[in-house]
């Protein structure tokens, strides 16, 4: 039945896929040219790594927490 489901979903992905870059052509609304620009990626320090150590510290204390307040135990039981 999953292999059923998959071929399925998977064939019904790939019909929606070509029937959209059908129609975009048909509509015209795929540039001829291409002007991308890219951006090489470096590490900087601003807001989102400020966010990101703060979540990573309350994430932290929270598994401490469950640690010490018998989390495991509790899973285990389950």
């Amino acid at each position: 039945m999953s292999a059923f489901l998959l071929a399925t979903f998977y064939a019904s992905m790939a019909v929606a896929a070509l029937g959209v870059e059908f129609l975009f052509r048909v509509a015209g609304l795929v540039p001829s040219e291409r002007h991308a620009q890219i951006v090489e990626a470096s590490i900087s320090l601003n807001y989102t790594t400020a966010l990101n150590i703060v979540f990573l510290a309350i994430a932290g204390a929270l598994v401490i927490r469950f640690r010490k307040t018998g989390g495991p135990e509790m899973l285990r039981m389950m």
